[in-house]
């Protein structure tokens, strides 16, 4: 796992990773990545170590601003 960690923080320094969450019910993590687009998100998390052996799985969301937000600003 220390690789892994480093591996993140190493991302988050050059801003790929934009937020790193443990889920609460232990069973992975949430990360909230700052990607041009769906394929570089895909690139950031195959970058892990434990994606790189095989002993990770992920889903990718897109998202955009919340418009009643946005609107209200």
């Amino acid at each position: 796992m220390e690789s892994e960690t480093k591996h993140a923080l190493m991302l988050f320094a050059v801003q790929k990773v934009r937020e790193l969450y443990s889920r609460a019910d232990g069973k992975g993590a949430i990360l909230v990545l700052e990607p041009k687009d769906d394929t570089e998100a895909r690139q950031i998390v195959e970058s892990l170590p434990l994606a790189q052996l095989g002993m990770l799985s992920f889903d990718i969301y897109g998202t955009k601003p919340c418009r009643g937000f946005v609107a209200n600003l």
